[in-house]
């Protein structure tokens, strides 16, 4: 799956042309069927490496039930909700997801429902990488700063 960014109508309309010319076309022609789906950006990629990263390195230190990446990834960004939930600035943005809850699942186990990180606008990312630094800090993480981070936050 390609992925493009489109930021204004005419770049938009230059990937369309481009894309068209280069797969839509030879595929559909080819008796392929496609699929195409657009969407609004909630984070930047470079977001998503960035706290991934963060929180790998989170969980290699304190180990426990945040050994494991997603498990870590549902705690932290659990905890993250739970301390900025009413901060004047990402209240709204904390408003748009809507509730975290937990339920049961239909063997009997408990579920996590709601938010996810990939449905964290880029002002929630941004806020999601400082709270894990800080955390990290707190906890004694020394993090390592990998090339792959880009320019996020």
């Amino acid at each position: 799956m390609t992925a493009f960014a489109l930021i204004n109508p005419v770049q938009a309309v230059q990937v369309w042309e481009a894309q068209f010319r280069e797969t839509v076309k030879p595929e559909t022609m080819a008796g392929h069927r496609l699929l195409m789906s657009i969407r609004r950006e909630t984070r930047k990629d470079s977001q998503s490496a960035v706290f991934h990263g963060l929180i790998g390195q989170i969980g290699a230190h304190l180990g426990g039930e945040l050994s494991d990446k997603d498990d870590a990834k549902r705690i932290l960004l659990s905890a993250f909700r739970i301390d900025t939930l009413n901060t004047p600035d990402l209240k709204d943005e904390w408003a748009k997801l809507g509730d975290l809850r937990m339920g049961r699942g239909l063997r009997g186990e408990v579920v996590l429902l709601g938010n996810q990180t990939r449905e964290l606008s880029v002002k929630l990312a941004s806020a999601f990488i400082t709270w894990l630094e800080a955390f990290g800090a707190e906890h004694g993480v020394r993090f390592k700063t990998p090339k792959s981070w880009g320019d996020a936050p």
